[in-house]
This record gives C-alpha cells, sequence and structure tokens, in this order.
C-alpha cells in the first residue's frame, strides 16, 4: 500500500473509530468530527478528476449567505457516469470550460455568477429561484450583467424565463423577492409603478419600501414573522413619523403578496383613489 499499511491495518483503523470512511475511496485519517471543507473535498476525490463543486455548495465558500444548508452538488461532465455517494447531488453538464470554472480557487467550483444561476435553476420553488439571485446581487457579490452573461450562454435553462424576469426587476433596483412580488401585482392589475426604497428624513433617515409620491401613498412590506423587539419598535416609529406627515400607510406580510394579490391590489388601488389617483387619466 502507497500509505505504508496494509489492507487490514486499515480496517482495523476503520473499525475501532480511529480512521473514517465519508467517502468511498476516501479515508479520513483521524477521529473527530469531519468538517464541511473535509466533506467537500472527500466528494472530489471520490468521484475522480473534473469534479468541481456548484450550486450553493460552490457560492457559499465564495461568501453567499444563507444558502449553506443541505446536501453537496458536485458537477461532472455530461459525458460520464458517476454512482451515487450519500449525502451528494451529483449533476451532468456540458458547460464546465475556464468560463465556468474557476482556474484557482480551492476546492474546485464553478464561478460565482454561475453557481448563482444553477441554484436559480435548481431551485425547489419559483420563490426559492428569486430568493438565491435576489440575495447575490444584494449582497453585492454579482452584478445582474454577470448573471445575464452567464444565462446567454446556457440555453435552453429550465427556468429561463423566470430568470431573465428576476433580473430584470433587480436591474430596475427591487433587491427582495417581497419586492418583486409586488412589482408583479403592480403590473398584473396595472398599478402605477411606485419608488422602491426611497429616503425620507422622518426623525431620521429612513427608506420606504414602495412610495407613491403623487398620491403620499406608503406600502410597506413585512418580510419576517419573528423579528427583534428593537427591529419592531424601530417600524412602528417609522410608521408613526409617516403618519403624522401625512402618509396613508398600507402594511402587508409577503405571504399575502403570495397568496392574495388581489387583495393587496384592491386595497392598494382603494388607498391611491381615496388620494385623489384616477387609472384612466
Amino acid at each position: 500500500m502507497s500509505s505504508g499499511l496494509t489492507e487490514s491495518e486499515i480496517g482495523w483503523k476503520l473499525r475501532t473509530g480511529r480512521w473514517q470512511r465519508p467517502m468511498r475511496g476516501v479515508l479520513v485519517t483521524h477521529s473527530g468530527p469531519v468538517t464541511d471543507i473535509q466533506m467537500m473535498w472527500a466528494a472530489l476525490a471520490s468521484i475522480g478528476p473534473g469534479a468541481v463543486l456548484g450550486g450553493a455548495s460552490a457560492a457559499s465558500l465564495d461568501r453567499l449567505r444563507g444558502f449553506d444548508r443541505g446536501p453537496l452538488v458536485v458537477l461532472v461532465d455530461a459525458a460520464r457516469h458517476v454512482a451515487p455517494r450519500r449525502g451528494v447531488i451529483i449533476r451532468r453538464s456540458r458547460y464546465l470550460g475556464s468560463d465556468d470554472v474557476h482556474p484557482r480557487r480551492l476546492p474546485p467550483r464553478t464561478r460565482l455568477p454561475r453557481s448563482v444561476v444553477d441554484m436559480a435553476n435548481w431551485a425547489a420553488t419559483e420563490d426559492d429561484a428569486r430568493a438565491a439571485l435576489a440575495a447575490a446581487v444584494q449582497q453585492r457579490l454579482v452584478t445582474v450583467a454577470e448573471l445575464r452573461g452567464v444565462v446567454e450562454g446556457r440555453r435552453p435553462l429550465r427556468r429561463h424565463r423566470l430568470i431573465t424576469d428576476t433580473l430584470s426587476d433587480l436591474d430596475d433596483g427591487a433587491h427582495s423577492v417581497a419586492e418583486m412580488l409586488y412589482r408583479t401585482i403592480e403590473k398584473r392589475f396595472d398599478l402605477p409603478a411606485g419608488q422602491r426604497q426611497k429616503q425620507i428624513d422622518a426623525g431620521g433617515r429612513r427608506y420606504l419600501d414602495v412610495w407613491y409620491e403623487p398620491w403620499r401613498v406608503w406600502v410597506e412590506i413585512d418580510g419576517g414573522y419573528h423579528r427583534e423587539a428593537s427591529h419592531w419598535w424601530g417600524d412602528l416609529a417609522r410608521q408613526n413619523a409617516g403618519v403624522l406627515q401625512d402618509r396613508l400607510i398600507l402594511r402587508f406580510p409577503v405571504h399575502v403578496l403570495r397568496t392574495s394579490p388581489a387583495l393587496v391590489a384592491e386595497q392598494v388601488t382603494a388607498a391611491l383613489r381615496q388620494r385623489g389617483w384616477h387609472p384612466d387619466l
């Protein structure tokens, strides 16, 4: 054996727990917990030459926050047939050239724009797909132009239309799934386009989620069900300041944007009409 140990000696170390075999053909020569990065290297070594990390597994190494849970994702050339590995999703791709795989970063992985587009394309739901794209742009790790470049070179994508529409929304300044859901409601129900993240002076610098300036109507979108007390009071203080400055305020949780868009549109329409908006003018 190249390790200097016989098969029986290696077997004894494995049976007694001194060593571990986290993946087929790979040994870890300690008895402690196998770290995430060790599992990544083990998966790549087990699958063999040309294998690279992809999707969320690659993106998390490149500092994308909020998507580091779930099984490892490994990409191999489309011509390869690889047996399943426990805890690993193996995907085949015809696009694993230098434009897609980073030439120097270790463990080997796809470039971040490619990783993010793959995350959106493989996501379990459309909201998850939008969230991956929005998070990468909002965290200032990639640009919309970089993501578009990947999409243009990767046709067809299963979610091509959704991804391109989401990138258009992000290019227009929507930086969260909630903002994109609301933008969809505006377009579907022929509402005027409100300003996003409008900065105002309301007892300090504040940003309004959606602001209809001509009618002084403010729409606030609540993203979380459980908020820290300081955040909760900050929201109330901002709303109180808005009321004192003659702003008409409507608040909607994200799930209502998704499940009851007609109700949201009805209430926003009523608020705008109350302040003088006429859709036909």
